[in-house]
Formats: C-alpha cells, sequence, structure tokens
C-alpha cells in the first residue's frame, strides 16, 4: 500500500471490518440512489466552475440542468435501492424522484451559492508525505476559490448539524493538504450545503484554519491507522454504534459482527 485516501480513512475510524471488506476483500458495493444523485450534482458543479476559472461566469441554469440530467443517466442504472429509499415506491417510481429532488438540488445551489463563488482550483488533488515507510495520505480538494478557501461541496438529503464544519476530520485533511500543496494556512475552510428538504434550500458553514494541535491529533489518529493496516487486525464498529445499522452500511446483512 503506497497511499491511503480520507475516504478510506474514514471508513477504517468507523467500522476496521467494514473497510476490511471494502480495501482489502475488495467487496465493492453498487450505490445507493442518493450517492448517484449526489455525484450528478457534484459533477454537474465540478464542471461550471472548471469553466467559470477563465470565463468568470457561470454556465445557464438550463445547461446546468442538462449536465445534471446527462450524469443522472449515466449512473442510474448503478444503483441499488435501499429499502429506505424506497419506502412505499417501484424503483421506476424513485428513480424519478430523486431525479427531480436532484434537478431541485442543482438549481437551488447554481442560483443562490454558485454566483459568488470565483474558483481558483476545482478538484485540486493533495499528496502529504511521511517519513517512516509509511503510505502517503491523497485526496481531492472539492474547490480552492482565489482568497484561498478551502471549500467542500455537500447535496444531501438532511440539514447539518450546527458544529457539522467542527468535527468534520475530511477538512482537517483538506487544511492540512493545502499546506503541502501550497506552503501556507488557508484563508478559511467552508461548507456549501445544497439540502433536499421540501422546498430545497442552502446552507454555508465556516471555520478558521485547524489549529496546531487539532493537526497534530489528526496525525496522531492517522499514524494508528495506518498501523491497523498494516498489522491487518481490523476491529469492527462498537456495539450499538449509530452508523451500525443496514441504513448506512451495506454490508450489515452478512456481517458476522452485527447485533
Amino acid at each position: 500500500m503506497d497511499h491511503i485516501s480520507f475516504t478510506q480513512l474514514n471508513m477504517l475510524l468507523r467500522c476496521g471490518e467494514q473497510y476490511n471488506r471494502r480495501y482489502v476483500n475488495k467487496e465493492v458495493l453498487a450505490p445507493s440512489g442518493s450517492m448517484v444523485r449526489g455525484r450528478a450534482c457534484h459533477k454537474t458543479e465540478e464542471k461550471n466552475f472548471k469553466m467559470k476559472i477563465d470565463s468568470h461566469i457561470d454556465i445557464p441554469l438550463e445547461e446546468a440542468k442538462d449536465i445534471f440530467s446527462d450524469q443522472w443517466e449515466q449512473g442510474k442504472y448503478q444503483i441499488v435501492w435501499t429499502q429506505e429509499e424506497l419506502g412505499d415506491d417501484s424503483p421506476k417510481k424513485a428513480e424519478a424522484k430523486y431525479k427531480d429532488t436532484g434537478i431541485g438540488l442543482i438549481s437551488v445551489y447554481h442560483t443562490e451559492l454558485a454566483p459568488g463563488v470565483r474558483p481558483l482550483k476545482v478538484e485540486e488533488k493533495f499528496v502529504v508525505k511521511f517519513e517512516g515507510g509509511y503510505p502517503n495520505l491523497e485526496g481531492i480538494i472539492d474547490r480552492i476559490d482565489i482568497d484561498f478557501v478551502v471549500t467542500d461541496m455537500k447535496f444531501q438529503a438532511k440539514s447539518p448539524t450546527a458544529d457539522d464544519i467542527a468535527k468534520d476530520i475530511q477538512m482537517t485533511a483538506y487544511d492540512l493538504g493545502f499546506r503541502q500543496t501550497f506552503g501556507k494556512k488557508p484563508t478559511k475552510l467552508k461548507k456549501e450545503y445544497s439540502i433536499a428538504t421540501k422546498v430545497p434550500k442552502t446552507m454555508i458553514q465556516e471555520a478558521d484554519p485547524r489549529e496546531d494541535e487539532t493537526l497534530n491529533r489528526f496525525l496522531y489518529r492517522l499514524e494508528k491507522a495506518m498501523e491497523v493496516i498494516q498489522k491487518g487486525v481490523f476491529q469492527p464498529a462498537p456495539i450499538g454504534a449509530w452508523w451500525c445499522n443496514p441504513k448506512y452500511c451495506g454490508y450489515f446483512q452478512s456481517c458476522r459482527y452485527r447485533p
């Protein structure tokens, strides 16, 4: 193993067995409807902001909707619907519903948040190297704006908690990656949300760059995670963990450790 991504790290910290099945045993699960919708939204605004670096203007909203629709059509055949997503609907009806809500997510984001964005870098890859034979930490920052604000875009079903950005170790990893790439602190950390409530809405959360102590705690945690991977001893999620259920884990039904 020559590197670890934040996605891998986050899964390992939540449940070693889930990590073991996904990244060691290579049991790759099909995406849910929510995941495909989120990816399609993300790809839409990624394309918009990549063009905006040079054009300085957003693409028209109707064009953004068309990009989303194309992305959705490409991804929908991979979906394995969860029971929560289906409810009483048929897969065909759920498909139409999720496409419509995706259009709503893009529309509100593109109208309310995108106009204020001045992108410098989009999908910026970072690599943090360590001594002692440890794998690199690699990741991709959604967007870096011209004022060196590190931004993550989220298209999701529910509103975040008030302290979401403060507790989000993904933003800590982004902060670290920015410093490694640019040799300085970011100006600010920001999360932009487009939320699929009955009437779609947007939210923004901002935070100062992480304190050195916070970065160090993250690195200690990362070091321990790498030791776990090297030893191949993967502990399952704690009994009673809220994420240990079929709603959040596709391996739940076949897991030998589940409650």
